[in-house]
């Protein structure tokens, strides 16, 4: 029995620097609403989890592959295509004004470009007609890699020379030779892709 009183007197010794328990009607409310709540927390977790979860899902799933639609008939091989910037420029890398600068550098001096007209632009056969400004054109040509100019204004030598800076400023561009129109579909070449 000894033991038991120094046992019992070791732990009130422990003990007694606790506060007392809680004890009345408020306290029993407060530890009350307390675990309500906890469960309140722990409820709402599990339902919020499966809808979680389903969200997740439905944003990972894989989409199915794209139908083609059976209402448009499919694309015959033989359709002719009409490229919209066939014209507008002689090649990838080599539009008009690159060709129009490589002309005016070159011209002789008194002779120079007039204003150009808006619907300037490379015909089917690689050729191209400059406005001069003292009147008449000038009419340069870049086909299978190789350019020439013609003007009644410029003498030989002059043509040369303007033909020979527009074939330096194509190769300088890396722009490949361009072929002419086929004479037989009158189908023009598609000098934009090039």
């Amino acid at each position: 029995m000894k033991e038991d009183e120094d046992v019992r007197a070791a732990l009130a010794a422990l003990v007694a620097e606790e506060p007392d328990l809680p004890s009345g009607a408020d306290d029993i409310e407060r530890r009350g609403m307390r675990r309500r709540n906890r469960r309140y927390a722990v409820l709402g977790a599990l339902a919020l989890t499966p809808v979680l979860a389903g969200a997740v899902a439905v944003g990972v799933w894989p989409s199915p592959a794209p139908t083609q639609s059976s209402a448009l008939p499919p694309a015959s091989p033989t359709a002719e295509t009409v490229d919209p910037n066939a014209g507008s420029q002689l090649a990838t890398g080599f539009p008009l004004g690159s060709a129009v600068d490589a002309v005016a550098v070159a011209l002789p001096s008194g002779v120079t470009l007039a204003e150009l007209p808006m619907d300037l632009s490379w015909q089917a056969d690689g050729s191209l007609g400059l406005p001069l400004a003292g009147g008449g054109s000038l009419t340069v040509k870049v086909a299978d890699g190789s350019c020439s100019a013609s003007a009644p204004a410029l003498s030989g030598s002059q043509a040369t020379a303007v033909a020979d800076a527009l074939c330096t400023a194509w190769r300088a561009a890396g722009s490949p030779p361009i072929m002419p129109a086929d004479p037989s579909t009158g189908e023009q070449p598609d000098l934009a892709a090039q």
